[in-house]
């Protein structure tokens, strides 16, 4: 090895918390990559993909691993990309390589497979009879065979695959081999492309060749280019094809073939009319396009009440990105509202948008990528996941719903979606745009501060009135007799709406059918085995547990006293779906939830369905609280809509609110006035109340207080640390002891609090108990040094949650 070789620092891309360094290979001259390029780099005796995060030349060092091959033929990830990984993997307290795995779709370029080959020997000097077999099994398989395979057929025997691998590659009788595959196969298809001018000269040259005259003629209509497939479906022969290939007037080009899901959904070259801006609407839209043309980083908060027209002005904000050759980036906070988006969009971006959410395959994602590399796609709409697109030019992000929890990332790295956008457009020179009729209260206090510009919408598009909306108190239905899942006055409701031949939309935030199985014997309730909590049932007749997915069937009799008085207590969508069928059975009902929305596009199918009248109800979860226009819906009813108030958590009633608004949001939007009905237990909590008359800033002032004197965000930010073990007692101490070296580090100041050690909402998942430490500081950098210092980021029995949505 001589000097002056080139040295490239790389992540290795393995979900291992401890592997938190880039590590140091040798990059060959044949090898072409770079900064930003995906590798495939030996690492502990096998092949993993790497990313590279810088090059130098160094001198020759024998230590030093080759770089064995590239993932692709140019680099994956842009400066900015990398900029991004690594500013948030320090605020996350991860490493870079965790925050760059986002940034690909399935988290991995490449599968990298063991192979196992028989070397070249006899059979019979091998003298453990399990080795024997196993080598001649590989040589009867053409000498190599996948290790998957193999190792499947060893221990469908009874045998130790792992030990006797291992002995037989120490010895030599096989060697290990590894072949790299991407994860997501590309597709290509034969493009035939005209090289000549098709005039009366050609014409008349081709007079004895019709059927290859006919076919360059085809060309010339089709703007000189047609796919095979396509030509051979219109009666065009391959010998007509070679035949005007081989004289010069045609060339076989093999194209790229980009699959996208939402093509069909796209009305490529529809124009719709659009309303006149309102006053309110041009005001936003002056100040947002101001602060674009100086290309500078700025963030708006758009507040409207719903239907106050928030999507047209994302609409013009795009738009005005376009114009000035900048990408715009448009999120949703679930897939269920991709759809409709897609549709107001399409009319004017046909052709220049993509779609990215975690329901396409990792192929679809793939080739959503290469578009937007190419620049064939400006508008990128998508879930959370569509922050980690390679746009190379962002001007403005579009986050709607900014207040939806699903913004937060539930595993590792946690990341919300508002920091990753707020770092990008940084790092871009973007205007943010956080739009939403019922804002956080950290980013409504941020706009009162200055540091969010506030933009208000303050009345519906048309001069249309908000819903007319009222309770049912449910301590008085249950007094007067009514058991039922429906109140009396949900039941008029409900009636009097399908008589009308309007549709409504009912929403219970509870799937299942029975929410716990109980005897009432005893009192024992049917619990999952991993995590201790009620299983819910199911008119499939399963228990599932909803956190762990554990299936099972309801009991008999009771497990621990013998009683064959089993009883079905609550009522989920499923029980709600049966109660409609008795009540109106002449309505069409379609139900919207996490068990009826598996497919790609089963949320897309089902609202469309709907908007196009096939059924009068739509009965679902909080999905369909949100962003769904639908003029024909008159009236909406809540079930059990201040459950979430009885959950000990700081967010209760803030969710409540935003739970009640967002769903009565939706009625009213056509002609006719919407009407909105909220059963609860508790219609004099403040949530309640300001939310039956759509007054945030009422529920902000009445909540903020509270926020403040509990010492709660906007006032402060939140850490939570959650200690795992299989031991409860094991769990608590390790909390404890983190907990005393913190009270040690910040003693007397008032800015870093600490509560616990207490156990988790769920105390315990999967058999692991769950202890939890909850960091209150109005200094988050001094935290995460505190953090770093303790090294927990790198502890496997340690989960770092900054921002938690459930503290």
């Amino acid at each position: 090895m001589c000097a002056g070789l080139r040295k490239a620092e790389v992540f290795v891309n393995l979900p291992v918390k401890s592997i938190a360094k880039a590590y140091s290979y040798r990059l060959p001259e044949e090898i072409k990559a770079d900064v930003g390029w995906r590798v495939v780099v030996p690492f502990g005796g096998r092949r993993v993909e790497g990313f590279v995060v810088s090059v130098t030349e160094t001198e020759a060092d024998d230590r030093l691993k080759d770089i064995l091959e590239t993932v692709d033929d140019e680099a994956w990830f842009t400066p900015r990309m990398t900029a991004a990984a690594h500013e948030l993997a320090a605020f996350y307290l991860c490493s870079p390589a965790e925050l760059m795995r986002l940034f690909m779709p399935g988290k991995s370029g490449v599968r990298i497979e063991v192979c196992y080959e028989a070397a070249e020997a006899d059979a019979s000097e091998l003298q453990d009879p399990d080795c024997r077999a196993v080598f001649e099994t590989v040589c009867q398989a053409g000498g190599s065979m996948a290790g998957r395979v193999l190792r499947r057929l060893i221990r469908g025997q009874g045998k130790d695959a792992d030990s006797i691998l291992e002995h037989m590659v120490r010895h030599g009788w096989l060697q290990k081999q590894y072949l790299t595959k991407k994860r997501a196969a590309e597709r290509y298809e034969d493009e035939l492309r005209l090289c000549c001018t098709v005039d009366d000269g050609l014409r008349s040259a081709f007079r004895r060749k019709p059927a290859q005259l006919r076919l360059l003629e085809v060309l010339a209509a089709a703007e000189g280019r047609a796919k095979v497939a396509s030509l051979l479906t219109q009666g065009v022969s391959r010998a007509t094809i070679k035949a005007v290939c081989t004289g010069g007037f045609a060339e076989l080009m093999r194209v790229r073939l980009l699959r996208d899901s939402y093509s069909g959904a796209i009305p490529v070259g529809a124009k719709v009319g659009l309303p006149p801006l309102t006053t309110a609407q041009e005001v936003a839209l002056a100040r947002i396009f101001r602060l674009m043309d100086k290309n500078e980083t700025g963030g708006f908060l758009l507040y409207g009440v719903t239907g106050s027209g928030k999507t047209r002005v994302y609409l013009e904000a795009a738009a005005k990105a376009r114009r000035m050759g900048r990408q715009a980036l448009v999120l949703v906070p679930e897939i269920a509202l991709t759809g409709q988006l897609v549709r107001t969009f399409g009319t004017t971006f046909a052709g220049d948008m993509i779609v990215i959410h975690s329901r396409l395959s990792v192929a679809e994602r793939n080739d959503a990528f290469l578009r937007i590399r190419r620049g064939e796609a400006g508008v990128i709409i998508g879930a959370r996941s569509a922050l980690f697109t390679p746009a190379a030019d962002i001007g403005v992000i579009i986050m709607d719903e900014e207040q939806d929890m699903s913004y937060k990332q539930d595993e590792a790295p946690r990341y919300h979606a508002r920091v990753v956008a707020e770092t990008l457009a940084r790092l871009h020179g973007a205007t943010l745009i956080l739009g939403s009729a019922t804002p956080a209260m950290e980013t409504f206090y941020r706009a009162r501060e200055g540091e969010l510009s506030l933009l208000s919408l303050p009345e519906r598009m048309g001069g249309r009135s908000l819903p007319e909306a009222a309770t049912v108190d449910m301590r008085e239905e249950l007094q007067k007799g009514n058991r039922h899942v429906l109140s009396r006055a949900m039941q008029r409701m409900i009636r009097e709406t399908i008589e009308g031949g309007n549709q409504m939309i009912l929403m219970l935030n509870r799937r299942g059918y029975s929410t716990f199985v109980m005897c009432r014997a005893c009192g024992y309730v049917v619990e999952c085995p991993q995590c201790g909590l009620p299983m819910v049932y199911h008119r499939s007749g399963r228990l599932v547990c909803h956190h762990c997915d554990i299936h099972d069937v309801p009991p008999g009799a009771c497990p621990k006293c013998g009683s064959l008085y089993i009883k079905y207590f609550g009522s989920g969508t499923e029980k709600l779906e049966e109660e409609l069928a008795a009540l109106v059975p002449e309505a069409r009902v379609v139900r919207m939830d996490r068990d009826t929305t598996q497919g790609k596009f089963a949320h897309a199918d089902i609202l469309r369905a709907f908007r196009e009248g096939k059924y009068d109800i739509l009965l679902g979860t909080q999905m369909v609280a949100k962003g769904h226009d639908i003029p024909n819906v008159t009236a909406v009813g809540i079930i059990s809509a201040d459950a979430s108030l009885h959950v000990p958590e700081f967010r209760a009633a803030e969710r409540c609110f935003m739970l009640i608004t967002q769903t009565a949001g939706r009625a009213g939007r056509g002609e006719t006035p919407g009407r909105v009905l909220v059963q609860c237990y508790t219609p004099e909590h403040y949530a309640v109340e300001t939310a039956i008359r759509q007054d945030y800033e009422a529920f902000y002032e009445a909540e903020i207080g509270m926020r403040k004197a509990l010492f709660f965000p906007p006032f402060c930010r939140l850490v939570k640390l959650t200690f795992l073990a299989g031991e409860e007692a094991a769990a608590r101490a390790a909390a404890q002891a983190i907990k005393e070296r913190f009270l040690r580090a910040f003693a007397g100041d008032a800015r870093q609090q600490i509560v616990g050690p207490a156990p988790d909402v769920i105390a315990k998942l999967r058999n692991v108990y769950r202890f939890n430490l909850l960091i209150k500081t109005a200094a988050l950098s001094e935290t995460q040094v505190f953090l770093r210092t303790e090294a927990l980021q790198l502890r496997t029995d340690v989960w770092i949650d900054i921002d938690p949505i459930m503290a």
